[in-house]
């Protein structure tokens, strides 16, 4: 099976495209990135829907079971006071039906976590994410701090930055010599019968268990095509059409 280069894939990702509902994607990802933020969630907010504070790779019993289940949002009436910003909540739901029940909309499969906000949808919408948080991984060889305001600089929020800083950490202490090694052999993203190269190969089983987890969303399971060629098994097919207002 032939897969085209990183480049190339990345090249060929549609501007609009399933998961966009038709919208060009760097202008529906700028829209949730402005109205989606954390701050305008109302209560109660899941559990997950937080900072991680404390390195989750260190405790042995982590991640926990998941729950088979769904993160959906709802729009609320109340706005922001001072904006146009309307508020919104985030809720689990055992099936796709109850959300909808519920008049909630799904927004990924599997439950609610750091990176679940809109804001952070709005992120994994715009962005090649696999070469720009490789950038800040490289910035945080240096210092955290630069780490920190390159994944800040992207949009993330600051709920999900924190898990994406202890992967990249989890992910430099166990496959740094192997990803090193990966860029000097100048391995394309997915080998020609489409495994993993040996870097992302190396994340995805040292790190990747914990970090869906604790971050909830990911691309795979918001329907988010990626420059990563992935199992259609893997992948949570859905639209993002839950936009207010005007683009």
């Amino acid at each position: 099976m032939y897969l085209p280069s990183p480049l190339l894939l990345l090249l060929l990702l549609p501007l609009t495209s399933c998961d966009t509902c038709g919208q060009d994607r760097l202008v529906l990802g700028d829209w949730f990135v402005k109205h989606g933020s954390p701050s305008l969630l109302e209560e109660p907010i899941p559990a997950l829907v937080s900072p991680v504070c404390e390195n989750p790779y260190q405790n042995k019993s982590n991640p926990p079971p998941s729950p088979d289940v769904f993160c959906a949002m709802q729009w609320s009436t109340d706005q922001e006071p001072g904006t146009a910003f309307f508020r919104y909540r985030l809720a689990d739901f055992a099936s796709e039906a109850d959300a909808a029940a519920a008049n909630y909309s799904v927004t990924h499969k599997g439950h609610c976590g750091s990176c679940s906000s809109l804001q952070d949808l709005g992120v994994y919408i715009r962005h090649n994410l696999t070469d720009a948080t490789r950038s800040c991984a490289i910035k945080g060889m240096f210092s955290d701090g630069w780490e920190w305001d390159c994944l800040r600089g992207l949009g993330f929020s600051e709920e999900c930055i924190s898990i994406w800083f202890y992967n990249i950490l989890n992910t430099r202490h166990h496959c740094l010599i192997t990803c090193l090694w990966s860029k000097i052999k100048g391995e394309p993203f997915n080998h020609p019968d489409g495994s993993l190269n040996s870097c992302l190969q190396c994340d995805e089983d040292k790190s990747g268990p914990n970090f869906k987890f604790f971050s909830g969303r990911t691309r795979r399971n918001s329907g988010i095509p990626s420059a990563i060629h992935r199992p259609d098994s893997q992948i949570y097919h859905m639209e993002h059409c839950y936009w207010y207002g005007n683009l």
